[in-house]
């Protein structure tokens, strides 16, 4: 099969504090963040997972366990390494996300997610899509993200 197509999901609570909350290793607060073995960045761990999905390679999990080698990492860099593990064998055709969240406006940092995200997978940022929804009162304490992503076979 030529194409394929993974979907991720992931959800983590707000806290408040100085720690710092990073959406697609863009730091969106500076007066909240994510509880997470590694920085709780939802949307990074749900990219890996739609990746990891798609190439039938299991989950985030499997891949970064919850050990000391992955406690309090920048979860950029798990994209980063599960874009460099496909290379060769899978090109990214495109991302999309939605990242739903009341506690911070990310709509002043969407570009600078989009890019940053792009800039980790190895692709060109209109290759990523990523969409904030408020969730209408639905989501007051946490974060939640879904993610697709759709890859074409190499060679």
């Amino acid at each position: 099969m030529r194409i394929r197509v993974g979907i991720g999901y992931d959800i983590h609570s707000i806290k408040p504090g100085d720690r710092g909350m990073y959406l697609g290793g863009v730091k969106v607060s500076d007066t909240f963040y994510l509880v997470g073995h590694s920085d709780g960045d939802a949307l990074c761990h749900a990219i890996v997972d739609a990746i990891l999905g798609s190439t039938s390679s299991g989950n985030i999990g499997i891949s970064f366990p919850e050990d000391e080698k992955n406690r309090d990492r920048r979860s950029i860099e798990f994209l980063m390494e599960v874009a460099e593990s496909i290379r060769g064998r899978w090109r990214i055709l495109n991302v999309d996300a939605v990242v739903v969240i009341e506690k911070v406006r990310l709509a002043g940092f969407v570009s600078s997610i989009t890019e940053n995200v792009a800039r980790a997978l190895g692709i060109e940022s209109e290759q990523v899509n990523v969409k904030p929804k408020s969730g209408n009162g639905s989501s007051p304490g946490f974060v939640q993200v879904h993610a697709v992503c759709l890859l074409e076979k190499v060679g």
